[in-house]
């Protein structure tokens, strides 16, 4: 009978220190550190740009863990578990090294499309001078004076182009250079017309 008492006391400690043990367990704090770090690298990687949208799924999957984090503190110290909220914060770490990579990979090919637009952006704007200077004189040059003021002004804005590169807001400059581009080649047009209005009105060469 001793025995028997002895033994379901025995098992009855065990129960109590279980229970103790689930109160006393702590938060994940490191793996809580770890997934803001993934975050913020994420972020500094570029990803609020070049990867927008895993960026945005990054953020909602760490404040979901967060709040799961949150519900285990309001909850009784015997009943709190953090089990889900370190799988979750594990997953966080996980996502926002893959964000960062696509990031990374995304900011380049945005580098390397923002330099060739600029290159034919100049190319433009070169071609547009060139013709510039074949334009006769006459009743059209006014009209060419201030195309040449034009053409200027996409060279200012050529300038503009390379600066955001240098600042490597690659989506920035690309969409300024196709701009000058776009803008250069309707020059071209312009002058190209001009040339050929006064070329028009040259009298006919007798045979």
């Amino acid at each position: 009978m001793r025995a028997m008492i002895s033994q379901r006391f025995v098992v009855g400690i065990a129960g109590v220190a279980t229970i103790l043990l689930i109160g006393c367990a702590q938060p994940p704090t490191e793996q809580l550190g770890a997934a803001q770090k993934a975050v913020d690298a994420a972020k500094a990687a570029g990803a609020t740009e070049y990867a927008k949208e895993d960026f945005t799924a990054l953020e909602q999957q760490f404040v979901l863990a967060k709040d799961e984090l949150a519900n285990q503190e309001k909850a009784l110290s015997i009943f709190r578990s953090y089990t889900d909220a370190d799988k979750m914060l594990i997953k966080v770490v996980e996502a926002g090294g893959s964000v960062a990579a696509k990031a990374a990979q995304s900011k380049e090919a945005a580098k390397t499309a923002a330099e060739a637009l600029e290159k034919e952006a100049q190319q433009v704007v070169a071609s547009a001078k060139e013709l510039i200077a074949k334009t006769p004189t006459g009743k059209e040059r006014a009209a060419v004076e201030v195309i040449k003021q034009d053409v200027a002004g996409l060279e200012g804005s050529l300038s503009v182009v390379h600066q955001l590169i240098e600042k490597k807001d690659y989506l920035g400059a690309e969409a300024q250079a196709k701009s000058v581009k776009e803008e250069g080649a309707a020059l071209s047009m312009e002058i190209q017309s001009a040339i050929d209005k006064t070329k028009g009105k040259k009298p006919a060469s007798r045979g």
